[in-house]
């Protein structure tokens, strides 16, 4: 055999190791070539839901769909597809699915229902229990409110709310409610106000009809109505941030869809965090993310504790803030296998402390973590540049 075909057999062999080790995804612009490609195989359709600007579908390729055991599972078991959402047909199956979080995943049947959704980033372990779920028969979406059909009668005003960046447009809040309250009674069930109650504010006399009816919801969208409470919540939130309400806060709080006191507590403490910030004060998020990581499953909350920490590094100058943010990622950094992530903003947080000997200690431990994993680790060496000349 000559070297050259030699070589060549090796690179062959090497590159189909590497697609064999890697979930393999067929970028779609229209819903019919999901479904074609689900008729030809026999296989359900796994949807990757993406946005261009979505930094942890990003991580979600690099981290999880690259992944040996992920890929073996998902190529067995799935056509699997990724579709961009804010451009083309991708905006008809965000309105249709009501996609609104980023990144989300679907399964559906090889004609088209859906059988699974699940939203965010998960690491393999994580997701590799998520997939047995997704084939699991006992966990499938029963939702027979959602039809085939993915071109609906949508208001006019709707579809503007989903396209990309600065063309997108809200509709203002009276002209919903002026369609809502126009819907006849037996309508206001199917899946065009569904969606709309979903996505605006009808206000608190419609977000009250709705929850009374929960039961008619629940049967025909199943466990997608757990939705509903959190929507509702997250209005109710909205409403206490505009009127300065913490009474308003509360209620928001005891709405959503919690399914134990200790997920009811994380989100009071996350709701107390985010109602802070809007209102620009620092010291209050300061003070809700020590008590976060003062939480005996204070592991629970890092993700959280390193959200709020990092937008008080960014944009406030209080130093209570900034003294509460870096003793709680003090605290959160003490986990040998902390996300490289976490010790950034950890070395961030000293260094607007003035604490420049630990601040550089950290950003060199956050950057030998960060090229472990294959980050990109330019922001927090030109941190490290920052700190050393500070010394």
């Amino acid at each position: 055999m000559s070297t050259v075909i030699a070589l060549a057999l090796a690179i062959i062999s090497v590159i189909s190791v590497s697609s064999a080790n890697v979930v393999k995804f067929t970028k779609i612009t229209l819903w019919s070539e999901a479904l074609e490609l689900a008729k030809a195989s026999g296989k359900p359709i796994f949807l990757d839901a993406y946005t261009d600007w979505c930094g942890w579908c990003k991580v979600m390729d690099r981290e999880t769909f690259s992944n040996a055991k992920v890929a073996e599972v998902m190529n067995a078991s799935f056509v699997c597809v990724k579709m961009e959402m804010e451009t083309g047909e991708g905006i008809d199956v965000a309105m249709k699915y009501r996609i609104a979080g980023f990144p989300m995943f679907l399964v559906f049947t090889p004609d088209g229902l859906p059988t699974y959704r699940v939203t965010g980033y998960q690491p393999p372990e994580a997701w590799l229990v998520t997939l047995a779920d997704m084939k699991d028969p006992t966990k499938r979406i029963n939702a027979p409110g959602i039809t085939r059909d993915l071109k609906l009668p949508w208001p006019e005003w709707h579809r503007p709310s989903f396209v990309k960046g600065s063309q997108r447009k809200s509709p203002d809040t009276s002209v919903v409610r002026s369609w809502f309250a126009s819907v006849p009674e037996k309508e206001r069930f199917d899946e065009v106000a569904w969606s709309v109650m979903l996505r605006y504010d009808l206000g608190e006399k419609w977000d009250q009809w709705a929850l009374a009816n929960e039961s008619e919801f629940a049967s025909r969208y199943g466990d997608e109505t757990g939705l509903l409470h959190d929507r509702i919540s997250q209005k109710y939130f909205a409403r206490a941030v505009a009127a300065k309400d913490l009474a308003m806060l509360d209620k928001a709080a005891s709405i959503a869809n919690t399914s134990s006191p200790a997920e009811a507590e994380h989100l009071r403490l996350r709701y107390a965090a985010m109602y802070n910030q809007r209102l620009s004060d620092w010291a209050g998020v300061g003070g809700v993310v020590r008590r976060m990581s003062e939480k005996a499953n204070y592991a629970e909350y890092v993700n959280d504790i390193n959200e709020f920490s990092w937008n008080i590094y960014e944009k406030s100058s209080d130093t209570s803030a900034i003294e509460n943010a870096t003793w709680a990622m003090g605290t959160v950094t003490r986990d040998p296998n902390v996300d490289w992530a976490f010790v950034d903003t950890y070395a961030a947080l000293l260094f607007r402390s003035g604490r420049y000997d630990d601040a550089s200690v950290a950003a060199e431990r956050a950057i030998e973590l960060g090229k472990a994993k294959g980050a990109d680790v330019k922001e927090t060496e030109a941190l490290l540049v920052k700190i050393k000349a500070a010394k």
